[in-house]
């Protein structure tokens, strides 16, 4: 497993934390992609994760399903507000299983 810095562990941290409580918070998928519905499991990080990573004003929380669909779908989530879906290294939005 790769190393992490403690700058970025403690991130980390603060992230995991700062997810839970988004979640619970809005627990629903706010992408609703047709009739989801769904419960929210992930985040996704509508400017990046760069240096909006902890800012939950750039966050919503999705389902798996509408976040798959975000990802695959870049100009129409764009066009919804769903924002940035880059793939570089410090921006790309991750599965939220890879702090886990």
């Amino acid at each position: 497993m790769k190393k992490v810095s403690k700058k970025m562990a403690k991130t980390n941290r603060t992230y995991t934390k700062l997810r839970k409580d988004f979640l619970l918070e809005h627990p629903m998928c706010q992408v609703k992609v047709g009739d989801c519905g769904l419960q929210a499991t992930d985040i996704h990080h509508k400017k990046g994760r760069g240096k909006y990573h902890l800012d939950i004003t750039t966050w919503v929380s999705v389902c798996r399903n509408c976040h798959i669909f975000v990802h695959d779908h870049i100009q129409e989530a764009k066009k919804y507000g769903f924002g940035y879906t880059g793939k570089g290294e410090d921006d790309e939005c991750y599965e939220d299983k890879d702090l886990q």
